[in-house]
């Protein structure tokens, strides 16, 4: 009896085991969603290296979502500005692919320091004064690449037809850092049209021999910026760029070697020798 009572109890604990496990809710096994990130909480990160003195573009930056917290002070956040902030503005030192944009990194237009930052470690910057025709009617924007050509004019009486006037190529492939007070790249927003204005002056960068040679050619006659196409990298014009060949007046017009060269001057006539009258008495003799 007292094994059967045993029997009954532990056949009793099953049951009564087995109904509550029944009685429990099934475990469907769905993961939880990881919580979405706050709308906004992204920060502006370089999407591809960029060198020290580089203009930012839209390829250079992309947003990063961040979701360790606060966004630290300094980084660009998107809840407070965009991305179209930067473009233009200048990186201080190298930057790494996914690194984190620091406002004290990047140096915008206006910024004082904008215009060294820009500059090609060792190069100077500057200005020569144009004019609409020279400026190519203000169509040479921040970033272009133009030649320097130096015409000059003699206007001496001696000087033959074909030689009256000379053009040359004096410098080749420099960079255009700022027209006027302008750092900025050209727009393409139509409306910024209506804000062309034919430029003053044009501030070139280049090494500083070729300061010192843009200097000599202000003074020796009128300058004249020619725009390069971004194709001409490497050009055959590239190679020579140290060599500088005149262009007369005579290459341009073979009519000038038609005309009437200018008589030579006529050589001043030999003077016959004074002579010496010696007196002897009477007696005269001439020497």
């Amino acid at each position: 009896m007292r094994i059967l009572l045993v029997v009954l109890v532990s056949l009793s604990v099953g049951i009564v085991g087995l109904v509550v496990m029944r009685s429990l809710p099934k475990e469907t096994g769905t993961a939880v969603a990881a919580p979405a990130p706050v709308l906004g909480r992204a920060i502006l990160v370089a999407a591809r290296p960029v060198a020290a003195g580089s203009m930012l573009r839209a390829d250079d930056v992309r947003w990063q979502d961040w979701t360790s917290g606060d966004v630290p002070a300094g980084y660009i956040n998107r809840m407070e500005t965009s991305a179209e902030t930067v473009f233009g503005s200048v990186a201080r030192r190298n930057l790494v692919a996914d690194e984190p944009l620091v406002r004290g990194q990047l140096v915008s237009p206006g910024d004082r320091g904008f215009l060294a930052a820009v500059m090609t470690p060792g190069n100077r910057a500057v200005a020569v004064a144009v004019d609409a025709v020279s400026a190519a009617s203000g169509l040479i924007w921040p970033g272009d690449r133009v030649d320097l050509i130096l015409t000059q004019t003699f206007e001496q009486e001696d000087t033959r037809p074909t030689r009256k006037a000379v053009g040359e190529t004096v410098l080749s492939d420099l960079r255009v850092l700022a027209i006027d007070q302008h750092l900025n790249e050209a727009s393409s927003d139509a409306s910024a049209a209506s804000e062309l204005r034919v430029p003053r002056t044009v501030t070139l960068e280049a090494t500083s021999r070729q300061a010192e040679m843009i200097a000599v050619a202000s003074g020796l006659g009128r300058l004249a910026l020619a725009l390069r196409s971004v194709a001409t990298e490497g050009d055959a014009e590239a190679a020579d760029a140290g060599k500088v060949t005149p262009t007369w007046a005579a290459d341009v017009s073979p009519a000038l070697a038609l005309q009437k060269q200018p008589a030579p001057a006529a050589a001043p006539a030999a003077s016959a020798p004074a002579g010496v009258q010696i007196l002897r008495g009477s007696s005269r003799n001439g020497q």
